[in-house]
């Protein structure tokens, strides 16, 4: 399944509402960068229930342009995405999940390596996002922080290409982008509709292949 066709799945997923659907979640505090690599222009995204990462701190930071509170931030924590080990439709949801969630704290912090090890070879986005971290990471040029929340999540089995299909939309609060040398941006609160396609390899979840849209809320 092409990406473009998985970030079609996935929007009209998340409008009917294919099977389980978790709303108003709050999730953990990160963000992602200016030139996160999607399927349509626009930046990127995630989510999880990890911390607020750090109140006023932070926001002065954010402020003046400084990434030092957003790199401070924990990771997500693994404890916040129950079921990851089982090989089930809900197993699949919690670890795209995790894996949003990282992407969005990669973007902070600078750190691929769990963002890496989900990913699978022939994900496209996923490695693009990686390499992209790496290089901001290189630059010192990483996000500061954004309040994030769970919209909806869905999932179903999906025997032809993926094991599961997961759709998940994630709402990031207004942040500032850093971005390789070009000017920071000030971006607004933005909802990112992300489409996984999951394969179980044993001990865990892939992300075989993944979508990625932003839309303006």
């Amino acid at each position: 399944m092409s990406r473009r066709l998985l970030a079609a799945v996935a929007a009209a997923a998340l409008t009917c509402g294919i099977s389980a659907c978790t709303e108003g979640q709050e999730s953990a505090r990160t963000d992602p960068p200016a030139d996160v690599v999607a399927d349509a222009p626009s930046d990127g995204g995630g989510e999880s229930p990890v911390s607020d990462g750090g109140g006023d701190a932070e926001g002065a930071d954010a402020a003046d342009g400084s990434t030092s509170a957003a790199a401070d931030l924990p990771a997500p924590d693994p404890a916040d995405f129950p079921g990851m080990d089982e090989n089930t439709p809900e197993g699949a949801e919690q670890t795209f999940r995790f894996f949003a969630a990282h992407l969005i704290w990669s973007y902070q912090a600078g750190d691929v390596d769990v963002l890496d090890s989900l990913s699978g070879s022939d994900c496209d986005l996923c490695r693009g996002n990686v390499e992209q971290i790496r290089k901001l990471a290189d630059d010192d040029e990483l996000w500061t922080s954004a309040t994030i929340k769970d919209v909806n999540l869905v999932s179903e089995r999906d025997d032809e290409d993926f094991d599961v299909m997961v759709a998940y939309r994630a709402s990031v609060s207004a942040h500032i982008e850093p971005s390789l040398g070009r000017n920071e941006r000030d971006v607004p609160a933005r909802d990112y509709v992300f489409g996984g396609g999951m394969v179980w390899h044993g001990e865990g979840w892939i992300v075989s292949d993944a979508s990625l849209s932003i839309e303006d809320v």
